[in-house]
């Protein structure tokens, strides 16, 4: 079960093509970061799904915290319920809805460049073949501080052979259009932890995908966060889902045996290589 509260005082300003899906639990001070980079050059509304938490978000503050965002909706859950229920009761939600073009993604902490949206439904409105856009993120400790930074390929093609060999869109620096739905689906069930990239996989396989070359989202590594809690089932989801995507290329090879290594290394080690390899 969950409730819902839904703000429609702070909301109709402008119409919005654009809602946010972001998932909460425990961390209004990540929320809150998030919301601040929501600037409203694009106008955009926001979905928050609260998994549960005991000090839960409360709808009448943040239309007062955060007017540049058009509406904003609250869905929170009763009990802790998991990552993927959770995105997948905010998309449902969101087709109820029914009038809104694009879907993007953002985790609470992590922060939109202030013309991020704007800059993301520019190039989907110009490249009406592209259904799932992402962008190249900079990684940052809980301090701010920059760690390393993700430069992802631009064109399809590029994307589609290194899915194999890791997740080509970093989950909140993307934004894909609602239509797509009908295809792909909601975030598969059946990979824990590696939903996104299970989903991700569905749109390359299915439609055109792209990466802005610019860095529109500044990720934070959260060492409580739900990947690093959980990495070694991660892997194995992710395993998962290149062996049901299998295409026998050299890709597909390499990516078995990058994340059979993965599942041995310590974590440290993986983040030190990705400070050398990613500056």
């Amino acid at each position: 079960m969950y409730n819902t509260d839904v703000n429609a005082m702070n909301g109709g300003k402008r119409d919005a093509d654009v809602i946010v899906l972001i998932p909460h639990f425990n961390n209004l001070r990540g929320l809150f970061l998030s919301l601040e980079s929501i600037t409203g050059v694009e106008p955009v509304d926001v979905l928050i799904v609260d998994d549960g938490s005991k000090d839960k978000p409360d709808v009448d503050d943040l239309v007062k915290n955060f007017p540049a965002i058009n509406e904003i909706y609250l869905l929170s859950h009763n009990e802790n319920r998991g990552i993927t229920y959770t995105l997948n009761k905010g998309i449902e939600f969101i087709q109820s809805i029914g009038r809104h073009k694009y879907i993007a993604r953002l985790d609470a902490g992590d922060i939109n460049d202030p013309e991020r949206f704007k800059k993301q439904v520019s190039y989907l409105e110009d490249h009406s073949d592209v259904y799932l856009l992402g962008s190249h993120v900079v990684f940052v400790d809980m301090n701010g501080k920059d760690v390393f930074r993700f430069r992802p390929p631009a064109m399809h093609e590029q994307i589609k052979r290194r899915m194999y060999v890791n997740n080509m869109f970093n989950h909140s620096s993307v934004m894909f259009r609602m239509e797509a739905l009908e295809k792909v689906g909601l975030y598969p069930t059946e990979y824990p932890h590696a939903e996104d990239y299970a989903l991700f996989f569905r749109f390359v396989r299915n439609y055109r995908t792209a990466n802005l070359p610019e860095f529109l989202i500044r990720y934070e590594i959260n060492p409580k966060g739900i990947s690093l809690r959980n990495r070694q089932r991660q892997i194995l989801s992710r395993l998962k889902v290149i062996r049901d995507n299998f295409d026998w290329s050299c890709f597909a090879f390499y990516g078995l045996f990058r994340n059979m290594i993965l599942l041995l290394l310590p974590y440290f080690m993986v983040e030190k290589a990705k400070t050398m390899v990613y500056r």
